[in-house]
């Protein structure tokens, strides 16, 4: 009975530990998970606090320059009323602009108001005195602003000084107007202008450079598709003769460039009084040219965006400069050739790019019209055979090729024969001397010899029969090959006919 109890007693504390036990590992991972809980609210207090701490800063900081920037209060009348102009461009308001001295937005904007209502003798006199001041900002100003009002017969001369001879590098605002001119913002005369830009850059390229730049154009063309497709329909085996693959890839590449190029036809006769509209990006930017603010006002306004930036959203990123970097100016070209483009711009590209583009359609054409060889030395079954349309030339070579790989060791047949033989003799000395047992061991021998004899007469038939049937088989595939050869030969007598078709297509275009 005593231990009876004390089995209960031991199991009800065993019990009572395994309790206690969960009890330990629950509360221990509710602790971690309420640590884990306050680091993340801790994490984002801090963040708000920093964030806030930024934002308060910023705060004071804008106090003080809102401070500085009252004494320009001039300057900001004057861009209200540009604002203001603007935004009623198409039926210009009275203008009431105090003079700022050395800052060019003034007599800009007095220029734009005159050049709308027609007084060329008042535009020229305001536009001579902003460009004194600034010429690179007035004429990128009158040029925008004048595209915006639709007024394309008086941004020419503004146009073409907004947008110089190229050079081997562009800032943004030039990449801007150069796409804008292709899409026809500012008309043909805008097209025709960047044509005129583009084929001066061109054309004054060292030769150096030009054979370098027509050398990417020809890897884009012929990175585009797969000449696998092409030639999908030899046999496999010739798949890999380059002599047999390259002409129809070539002529395939070529049939691309032509499709390429007659897509952007469309855009190349654009109605003469139609221009699209102002893209976002020129407007945004003539608003950020009138908001930048006099020389002296500048670093401040910009100083300001970027802390209302940061009062706002936390962090200052800073606007992207009008006279930023915009890229080479050769690789944009090639971007809007061969990348994705609209048809203008790829059009204005192809007509840049033209003796780069018929190079390349000569070269095509050219290695498309190669003749296929009238025989082609095939690796067929481990062996290389010289096949053409009416079969390989001789088979001799490959037939003791294959006859060596299979033929057997006759030393093991002849060893075989000459035991059974001694074994045929021992037995017949030993069996007339009645001795026994001894004739067992003559015995042995004789069967011995006689299996090696027939295991290896049977393996040396087996070998002579594969033998003959790999023999059949490369006969039957260098036959094959022969076939494939004799059936496609007339699709590479008709590639230099639709080449050259494509080609004269090609050549048209970019004429």
């Amino acid at each position: 009975m005593s231990d009876w109890a004390d089995y209960r007693q031991d199991r009800q504390i065993r019990g009572l530990q395994e309790e206690v036990n969960a009890a330990y590992q629950y509360a221990d991972h509710r602790s971690r998970t309420l640590q884990s809980k306050l680091s993340q609210v801790q994490g984002t207090l801090e963040r708000r606090i920093d964030r806030l701490a930024r934002s308060f800063d910023a705060f004071v900081e804008l106090s003080d320059l809102r401070m500085e920037l009252a004494a320009f209060d001039r300057e900001s009348t004057v861009r209200a009323e540009t604002r203001r102009l603007l935004r009623a461009i198409t039926d210009p308001p009275h203008l009431d602009l105090a003079d700022c001295p050395g800052y060019w937005l003034g007599p800009a904007a007095e220029a734009l108001h005159a050049l709308l209502r027609g007084d060329e003798v008042a535009a020229e006199s305001h536009a001579a005195e902003a460009t004194r001041r600034d010429e690179e900002r007035t004429t990128l100003f009158l040029t925008l602003a004048l595209a915006v009002a639709g007024r394309n017969a008086l941004v020419t001369p503004w146009l073409a000084r907004a947008l110089p001879p190229l050079e081997t590098t562009v800032t943004r605002v030039r990449r801007l107007l150069w796409t804008a001119c292709a899409e026809g913002v500012f008309g043909e005369t805008g097209r025709s202008h960047i044509e005129q830009r583009l084929a001066e850059f061109v054309d004054a390229l060292p030769a150096k450079a030009a054979d370098a730049e027509g050398a990417r154009w020809r890897e884009k063309i012929a990175s585009e598709g797969s000449g696998r497709a092409e030639t999908s329909w030899l046999p496999r085996v010739l798949q890999s003769e380059t002599a047999l693959t390259e002409p129809p890839a070539y002529a395939a590449r070529l049939a691309r460039l032509r499709t390429r190029l007659e897509e952007a036809l469309p855009a190349a006769e654009p109605p003469a009084e139609t221009a699209d509209a102002v893209p976002e990006d020129l407007g945004a930017l003539l608003t950020g040219l009138v908001d930048e603010g006099s020389p002296d006002e500048a670093p401040l306004l910009t100083r300001a965006r970027e802390l209302r930036q940061i009062i706002e959203n936390g962090t200052a990123t800073p606007p992207k400069a009008w006279d930023a970097p915009g890229g080479e100016t050769l690789e944009s070209l090639r971007g809007d050739m061969f990348e994705k483009s609209t048809s203008a711009r790829r059009l204005l590209a192809l007509r840049a790019g033209r003796r780069w583009i018929a190079a390349a359609a000569e070269d095509l054409a050219e290695k498309a019209s190669r003749r296929a060889p009238e025989r082609l030395k095939v690796r067929v079954g481990g062996y290389y055979l010289s096949i053409g349309p009416d079969g390989p030339d001789s088979t001799a070579e490959m037939e003791a090729g294959v006859d060596a790989e299979y033929a057997t060791n006759p030393l093991a047949e002849r060893a075989g024969l000459i035991l059974a033989g001694v074994g045929v003799v021992l037995l017949a000395v030993t069996i007339p001397l009645g001795l026994g047992a001894l004739p067992v061991l003559p015995g042995v021998v004789t069967v011995g010899g006689a299996v090696l004899w027939l295991v290896q007469r049977h393996a040396r038939r087996v070998a002579a029969e594969a033998a003959v049937r790999e023999k059949a088989r490369i006969i039957r595939e260098a036959g094959q090959i022969a076939e494939a050869i004799r059936e496609h030969r007339p699709r590479y007598e008709t590639l230099a006919t639709s080449a050259a078709k494509d080609r004269d297509a090609v050549l048209t275009i970019v004429d």
